[in-house]
């Protein structure tokens, strides 16, 4: 008897610990989702550098298209507009939650709003490396797929006013791990826009191959304008902290 009693509870403990298993694989922690897709966008990272080209259509879209030369390490991201000519020299500077803008003729940096907005559709916010993570509190919904591919869905509510946007869906990867799709709404929950991402760059970090983001597609809730962001010239290298430093951004 004292066998039967053995064994049944070694049975139940397996049973338990098979079930906790499937309930961490279907619901896993929403903050880790979040922190580990941040990584094929930027966020936190030990050291990156890349190119962004934004191009906008639609919707009597009049901007000219822009490019810029991203350095981001950890929660820190430096943009430099390198086109066009009279942009050129433009720079934004972002720390955790701050940012600041300098460009010639201006005789200091100024504050400046992640929600600004930078080119078409795409805030400033949009072209620093991505802390949602950091930015936004994320619950975890439901399962869903996004053109087949099954995913995690997030909702994210910004934690402070700096974050570029009140109110996030995000459609995560279960398999990749990534962002693939997203919602952004105001506070009211009206939908404003739409993002789709693709990851066909990857960088290899410590040693591991990871993907990261070569397109970023954002639609317009009401018309067809749409501003898609091309990522490349992807690098991991060291950068110095004083490349994130205020004082010396000129």
């Amino acid at each position: 008897m004292r066998n039967f009693w053995i064994g049944l509870t070694i049975v139940l403990g397996g049973i338990v610990a098979a079930i906790s298993a499937a309930n961490a694989t279907e619901n896993p922690d929403a903050a880790v989702l979040l922190k580990r897709s941040d990584a094929a966008r930027g966020g936190g990272a030990p050291g990156l550098t890349w190119e962004v080209i934004v191009r906008s259509t639609g919707g009597g879209a009049q901007d000219q298209d822009m490019r810029m030369r991203i350095k981001a390490a950890e929660t820190a991201s430096l943009a430099e507009t390198l086109e066009p000519l009279k942009s050129k020299g433009a720079k934004m500077l972002q720390m955790d939650r701050n940012m600041w803008l300098s460009k010639p003729g201006l005789k200091k940096p100024i504050a400046i709003s992640p929600r600004q907005r930078l080119s078409g559709l795409a805030a400033i916010g949009d072209i620093a490396a991505t802390n949602y993570a950091k930015d936004y509190q994320a619950v975890l919904l439901r399962q869903d797929d996004f053109k087949g591919e099954p995913c995690h869905v997030l909702e994210l509510s910004a934690r402070e006013r700096q974050a570029t946007y009140d109110k996030l869906i995000y459609w995560v990867s279960t398999k990749r791990g990534v962002g693939v799709f997203a919602e952004f709404l105001s506070l009211s929950g009206k939908r404003l826009k739409t993002a789709e991402f693709s990851y066909e760059n990857s960088v290899a970090i410590e040693g591991k191959t990871t993907p990261f983001i070569s397109k970023m597609v954002i639609s317009d809730a009401l018309t067809d304008a749409k501003t898609i962001l091309e990522y490349g010239q992807t690098k991991v290298q060291a950068i110095p902290s004083s490349e994130f430093d205020v004082s010396h951004l000129e």
